[in-house]
């Protein structure tokens, strides 16, 4: 973790029209829990509608791509996704096997659908480096990932935008705005 973010909560881009589902893997629920719901409030400040942030459990971090998978397939609408997993660095390489399947599945669904994966599963090798990134301060990862989509997302509006003059705005959800 380098430091802060470069913006301040107050200064994320507002997502109104934004579909956003989060997946958290079971494992660790003590941390992902608390990334959860830093996160929920997030989106709710950035104007994201209560009915439009679902989230969706799984059993662990290895199963996260496959459940954007199914995400994307059954939500067409749906704008992003947010992936929460705590991988435990273990006497074997397991997790290290588990982080790269992680990060290669979620590049294959989100160049499938086209569509955002933000990444918040963390690697960590002590259960307090995990505590430390799901506190109440701005160091907790569900406030980086909030960060993460409402500039991906505005940022993706805005060059749909750009490339389509004369058809009017285009707004999340794959809807003219």
């Amino acid at each position: 973790m380098a430091g802060g973010l470069p913006k301040q909560s107050n200064a994320f881009h507002r997502l109104p029209d934004a579909r956003i589902a989060i997946i958290a893997s079971m494992w660790h629920a003590q941390c992902v829990d608390k990334m959860i719901d830093r996160a929920h409030r997030e989106l709710l400040a950035i104007e994201v509608k209560a009915e439009n942030i679902k989230v969706h459990r799984v059993p662990g971090s290895l199963e996260l791509p496959f459940a954007a998978r199914v995400l994307f397939d059954a939500e067409p609408r749906l704008d992003a996704i947010i992936a929460f997993g705590v991988i435990l660095k273990g006497a074997t390489g397991h997790d290290e096997t588990v982080m790269q399947q992680v990060v290669h599945g979620f590049g294959l669904v989100s160049d499938r659908f086209g569509k955002p994966i933000v990444n918040e599963v963390i690697g960590v090798s002590d259960i307090t480096d995990a505590v430390k990134r799901s506190d109440e301060s701005d160091l907790n990862k569900g406030l980086e990932a909030v960060f993460a989509v409402s500039e991906i997302l505005y940022w993706a509006q805005s060059v749909k935008k750009s490339s389509s003059p004369g058809t009017g705005s285009v707004g999340f959800g794959g809807q003219n705005s």
